[in-house]
């Protein structure tokens, strides 16, 4: 019966694991595809650095 539970609450955590990379994984895809679709001239410019460069 243990065993069981052991399995049961193994997989529980493999499919929390799996989903939690699959929202990742369309998050990531979603933000892309908005970074694509946005021009250029409308993304924020990055301000030079201050400092040490290399």
């Amino acid at each position: 019966m243990s065993v069981l539970a052991i399995l049961m609450i193994s997989g529980l955590f493999v499919l929390a694991a799996m989903v939690g990379l699959a929202d990742a994984f369309l998050h990531l895809i979603l933000w892309i595809i908005g970074r694509l679709r946005t021009p250029k001239s409308e993304r924020p410019v990055q301000p030079p650095a201050q400092g040490i460069t290399a």
